[in-house]
């Protein structure tokens, strides 16, 4: 297992291999302002998994294609390896574009349907001419084999494989570069619950054996804590709480957490039948026209009235364990 963030910072040995600063992503609708993300700031250690967790429309995909620059920003640095890429050239962020690769969502949808399997994970390794010739064939066989799929099927297209197979094929073209660093943009929601974990498993080993960062991103939160080192939660394109995972599950301290968390099953059957859900009123407002203040108000159960006047600081809480909520401003 990697370390995680706080023993990282403890002791000193490792410096963020992604920062993000102020991270805004603003779409223009007409004559109004989407403001999907607002002002994110994180950072990711090398070997670290990061989940992003939050409601359907939190703006989780926006952050993670607007950090690969999928999506250009509106404001904000995202540093790798202590380079900006927001102020690379094209042919810079190319090259760069070896560095960090994306996992999408929907296995099928990501694929090419008119190109064979071998042309899908090859188009890369053409790219960045990295398997010139013959070694073009033996490497795409080596990177089905290493996702668990039989190198015979390379010449076969998208619509003969599984959901399952499919996210494989898109992890191996994400490998195909040797990246650093894969956002995985909710990588296991298109599947069915029996294959979910094959694949999370799957990233899991990659991880350990290519050394691997992940940003993982999704809204099983069961699944979330079994593969993160740390969590970070958002709503409506704001950031709400960030901790270690244990940490995050076991004393939420956002009232927005503490609700998620009460939606994940519990194994124990007697525990489930008598633990309290809490409930949240209402519907998420429009990222157009958010509420003032504090975003998560018109939906929270123990809201006050300076939440209304005010935007909560983004506070340490307690060691590693961060929170934007006036309960605590004041502590």
């Amino acid at each position: 297992m990697a370390m995680t963030a706080q023993s990282l910072k403890q002791t000193g040995t490792k410096k963020p291999l992604v920062e993000v600063r102020k991270l805004k992503k603003h779409f223009q609708v007409g004559d109004q302002v989407l403001k999907a993300v607002q002002n994110l700031e994180l950072d990711i250690y090398p070997g670290e998994t990061l989940g992003l967790v939050g409601e359907s429309g939190c703006g989780k995909s926006t952050a993670g294609r607007t950090m690969l620059r999928l999506y250009e920003p509106t404001e904000g640095e995202m540093l790798f390896d202590g380079k900006d890429i927001f102020r690379l050239s094209q042919s810079e962020m190319k090259k760069m574009r070896r560095e960090m690769q994306m996992i999408f969502q929907d296995p099928y949808a990501s694929l090419n349907p008119r190109m064979t399997i071998e042309d899908i994970i090859g188009e890369a390794l053409d790219i960045h001419q990295l398997a010139p010739g013959s070694k073009r064939k033996e490497r795409i066989a080596e990177l089905l084999q290493l996702v668990g799929l039989n190198p015979e099927h390379m010449e076969r297209f998208a619509h003969e494989f599984s959901g399952g197979q499919r996210q494989r094929i898109g992890i191996a073209r994400a490998l195909a570069v040797e990246p650093k660093f894969i956002i995985c943009d909710e990588p296991i929601s298109a599947l069915d619950v029996s294959i979910q974990a094959q694949v999370v498993n799957l990233l899991k080993e990659l991880q350990v054996k290519m050394g691997l960062t992940y940003l993982f991103i999704a809204h099983d939160l069961s699944m979330v804590k079994y593969i993160s080192d740390r969590v970070l939660v958002m709503y409506l394109g704001n950031m709400v709480e960030l901790a270690e995972s244990d940490e995050l599950y076991e004393n939420p301290l956002h009232p927005y957490t503490q609700a998620l968390m009460s939606a994940v099953p519990i194994p124990d059957p007697e525990v489930e039948r008598n633990r309290e859900r809490i409930v949240l009123t209402g519907d998420i407002p429009s990222p157009i026209n958010p509420p003032s203040g504090c975003v998560f108000r018109t939906r929270c159960p123990v809201a006050m009235e300076v939440c209304a006047s005010r935007a909560p600081e983004w506070k340490e809480v307690k060691s590693g364990h961060y929170t934007a909520c006036h309960l605590y401003n004041d502590k």
